[in-house]
């Protein structure tokens, strides 16, 4: 009896979307939104062409990330758009915040200057590279290494496009907010939003909070490694640098240093 009315609810959920069905109620959604007028939000002004089903047939353009890798921009910092570009400031300038994140799209390892080696470091969130780090050497293992080796096959198609930068010049603390575009080892093109709050000191992150969609980058690592386990509660004193295996940590100690090249006193 209740396998016979499960059947019935199935065939009845099945006309009701089938189409040529002689029960079809329910219509195929179809693209109508002009692309041109309408955002595909389904918000609908009376008076304008939008019929507010929120489908397009062409979504917005976005950086490139298809094809061949799109060329490395010049010093006019794409076009971006500084709510305060002062250079003349107690802190890092929103400039020098722009120049700081896209400098690493090159290299890298500037991420050794960039941050104190005793940063406090927080990424919120529940995937592998999630919880707390008390200093750099342990963040890159666990966490940003670990996920940059998933790209490491196309590094050509590696670009960091900064979105908005907010705070900084007068104020210690800055928010960044980065579109972060690659071609992963299995040869599917990637690009995450990747939020950044942060503490400068001497011309250093002293202390982070990183925001990122925890699905995409546990779907990153579940496609290319089955390493896998954390959440923002996590402490992180040991070294979890998954299969790729410890990096030479005398050299990265080698890389830290003070913006100005000197080594620190305890180094």
């Amino acid at each position: 009896m209740v396998a016979t009315k499960l059947f019935s609810t199935a065939l009845v959920a099945a006309a009701l979307v089938l189409p040529g069905s002689a029960l079809s109620i329910i219509p195929f959604q179809k693209p109508m939104e002009n692309p041109h007028l309408c955002d595909g939000t389904g918000i609908v002004d009376p008076d304008g062409n939008c019929n507010g089903d929120g489908v397009i047939d062409e979504p917005p353009a976005r950086p490139p990330r298809f094809g061949n890798p799109p060329p490395h921009e010049g010093r006019d910092r794409d076009g971006f758009k500084f709510e305060n570009p002062s250079t003349q400031c107690k802190y890092m300038s929103q400039p020098d915040l722009w120049d700081n994140f896209k400098s690493l799209e090159k290299d890298m390892s500037k991420i050794f200057t960039m941050i104190h080696k005793d940063v406090d470091f927080t990424i919120v969130g529940h995937h592998p590279g999630a919880g707390h780090y008390t200093d750099l050497l342990h963040f890159y293992t666990n966490a940003l290494r670990r996920y940059s080796v998933c790209f490491s096959q196309y590094p050509e198609y590696f670009r960091i496009y900064p979105q908005a930068i907010h705070g900084g010049c007068n104020s210690e603390w800055s928010v960044q907010e980065i579109l972060f575009l690659g071609r992963t080892n299995h040869g599917v093109d990637f690009d995450v939003i990747n939020v950044w709050v942060t503490r400068w000191k001497d011309g250093q992150m002293v202390e982070v909070r990183t925001y990122i969609d925890s699905m995409r980058m546990t779907g990153l690592l579940h496609e290319n490694e089955l390493w896998w386990n954390s959440s923002t509660y996590e402490e992180h004193p040991n070294y979890i640098p998954g299969p790729t295996g410890l990096p030479d940590l005398d050299e990265l100690r080698g890389l830290m240093r003070k913006p100005d090249g000197s080594r620190y006193d305890d180094m």
